[in-house]
């Protein structure tokens, strides 16, 4: 199918999603909606972040996830990906954008895997720099450190906000993945943090993710 460009796509858009919604025999489900928002930030229930979230009203249901969201020109412009509770909101499904796929899909292509650092961030906010007396304004406070994973190896600890990775400056957990994303496994890379007040420069070699293979 032919991909479209998520960045052209505007609230009330009308789209289509396309799954195997509940495994139900006879072919795949259509359901039918619009573009509801675009540019979100959903939380899941693993406690990841999932950024640039296209949000539509078009019925996504178990089964459906992994299938294209489509335009009115018939163009994939998202991959189907998760639903709000269904008991605290209805009709509020997300789609991950295909530009945010693409480099991925290279990636399988090529027989690449995915460059793995072993933190969950948070966002630093004016509120979270107060409330921990971080000393810095910006940046992504990690909240967990995978064990014997790069960034554990590296000597990054809970509580550390890294300010860059690679020379590129970090403002927000999305940063993190992003630069991440950049890299391959076996790269080198500085990742400079603030612990405590005081600014330290560790040294990460980046591995594969274990969920990779």
């Amino acid at each position: 199918m032919t991909l479209g460009k998520p960045d052209k796509v505007q609230v009330g858009d009308e789209v289509v999603a396309i799954g195997n919604a509940l495994a139900l025999e006879g072919g795949l489900s259509v359901t039918q909606g619009i573009i509801s928002g675009t540019n979100r930030q959903v939380s899941t229930d693993a406690g990841s972040q999932l950024f640039g979230m296209l949000q539509t009203d078009a019925a996504i249901n178990p089964g459906n996830s992994g299938g294209p969201l489509v335009n009115a020109q018939g163009q994939v412009i998202g991959i189907n990906t998760a639903i709000a509770n269904p008991s605290e909101a209805q009709n509020i499904g997300f789609a991950i954008p295909v530009s945010a796929a693409q480099p991925i899909i290279a990636d399988l292509q090529a027989g690449r895997k995915p460059a793995f650092l072993g933190v969950a961030t948070v966002t630093v906010t004016p509120a979270i720099a107060k409330e921990r007396n971080l000393g810095v304004g910006a940046g992504a406070l990690v909240s967990n450190v995978t064990s014997s994973s790069p960034a554990d190896d590296a000597g990054i600890k809970t509580g550390d906000v890294i300010t860059s990775i690679d020379g590129k400056t970090v403002n927000t957990e999305q940063d993190v993945q992003t630069i991440v994303r950049e890299h391959r496994p076996g790269d080198k890379v500085a990742v400079v943090v603030n612990r405590g007040g005081s600014t330290k420069t560790l040294q990460a070699t980046l591995a594969t993710r274990p969920d990779a293979g």
